[in-house]
């Protein structure tokens, strides 16, 4: 993320200036050019709170000299990072969901403005949401804001309530990596009395690990970013322009 900018930040508006009445308005809504980069740091200040909390941990693991000493500090790990994995892992969640809400509404008014007959620029659609995407979301709406939800099946509501546990796993020659521990790797599945499965597992909640969070986050927001911004500009290579009812402009 630390390679990644706001292209945001700073932009431009798009500014509209009624010819009859002399009223004025601005697009984009202001309010997102000061919300959008905020809700960047805001992630940003996340991920630090997160570092901050495991790094006396992954220290103590990677200098202790014997494995018993090793699992000894991983378990301690667990009893004492969770509280600080779910705020922050929560946190990261539900400011990334407002932080893509933020570019739809960009976006639209972006389009809104584009319809009028003087633009019609040429601009790229907005990214897609993959199905890690689509998980985040998911873990938002059943584990944060709707905990219980009856929107879902039971099964998949009963999983966005099982916080823990936690999971932490590695190869045979691989160093613990508290970077990697795991939020809903677990599925859960309803079995009858005689322990037959009578509902189809849960869906899937994994989040594997903060550092993948960011990472997979990140580079969706960034795309999302960097297509408002080419579209911002398009429209703004046409301004100063006017019509019958409207003089447009643009300000930075």
């Amino acid at each position: 993320m630390a390679n990644k900018v706001c292209r945001l930040d700073g932009a431009g508006i798009i500014c509209f200036k009624g010819k009859k009445d002399n009223s004025s308005w601005q697009q984009p809504k202001p309010a997102l050019y000061a919300n959008i980069p905020m809700l960047w740091k805001i992630l940003e200040s996340v991920i630090q709170d997160w570092e901050r909390a495991a790094e006396p941990f992954q220290k103590s693991v990677n200098s202790s000299t014997t494995e018993n000493e090793k699992i000894y500090h991983v378990g301690r790990a667990f009893l004492e990072l969770p509280i600080y994995y779910f705020k922050c892992l929560f946190s990261y969640v539900t400011f990334f969901v407002a932080l893509e809400n933020a570019y739809d509404l960009f976006y639209e008014d972006l389009n809104a403005i584009n319809r009028t007959h003087i633009f019609r620029v040429q601009h790229h659609k907005k990214p897609q949401r993959n199905s890690y995407i689509e998980k985040v979301r998911t873990v938002r709406n059943i584990s944060i804001a709707h905990i219980g939800s009856k929107e879902v099946s039971r099964i998949d509501a009963k999983a966005g309530m099982m916080w823990q546990p936690l999971w932490l796993t590695k190869n045979k020659d691989e160093a613990w990596n508290f970077s990697k521990l795991s939020f809903g790797a677990g599925k859960w599945k309803s079995l009858d009395l005689a322990g037959n499965i009578v509902e189809e597992q849960s869906i899937d909640l994994e989040i594997g690990g903060i550092s993948e969070l960011q990472n997979e986050c990140m580079n969706y927001i960034d795309s999302y970013d960097e297509v408002c911004a080419g579209y911002l500009n398009a429209l703004a290579e046409k301004l100063p322009i006017e019509d019958d009812d409207t003089f447009y402009s643009f300000a930075k």
